[in-house]
């Protein structure tokens, strides 16, 4: 007999978590779409604002995405004015990436989005329980990076992509 959704408190941790991570994925893409970006757009910005000239390589790392997945995402930044892409001076085969100035304007919107975001889903914490809650996450982000694929462990941590403690 099917009781309807079962109440936060029923729910496994993971329940929770992928429920919380769907809600603020959705709260993101809603905030990017707002500024007319698709949300991984939102977060390469934020990520290239911090990594001026990151190789596409090290953006697809970064995210944990594949190099045609990178590709095909930069392309449509491209043509739509947020990024060049110019080759390495050094190696030919490397192509690095860049703002524009145009992306740099709203690299600053998106930031503020960004911490508006993380206000909405602290602001029902205590400060104590948001450092609980940041150290409890980054204990379990550290174990699943640490699960993943050689050569895909690398993932933006708070300094390159984000704020907190």
């Amino acid at each position: 007999m099917d009781r309807g959704p079962r109440k936060p408190e029923e729910q496994t941790v993971g329940q929770l978590l992928m429920q919380v991570c769907r809600l603020t994925g959705d709260r993101m893409r809603v905030k990017m779409e707002e500024i007319g970006l698709h949300r991984a757009q939102g977060f390469t910005l934020f990520f290239l604002g911090h990594h001026e000239g990151a190789p596409q390589s090290e953006i697809a790392r970064a995210f944990h995405l594949s190099a045609a997945s990178v590709t095909s995402m930069l392309q449509r930044m491209e043509r739509d004015g947020w990024i060049v892409r110019r080759p390495d001076p050094d190696d030919q085969r490397v192509s690095r990436v860049y703002l524009t100035e145009k992306a740099r304007v709203l690299h600053e919107e998106a930031h503020s989005n960004f911490l508006e975001l993380e206000r909405e889903v602290t602001a029902v914490l205590t400060p104590r329980e948001q450092g609980e809650l940041h150290a409890l996450l980054a204990k379990v982000h550290a174990k699943l990076i640490e699960r993943l694929p050689a050569g895909r462990q690398h993932a933006p941590t708070v300094d390159e992509g984000g704020e907190g403690k």
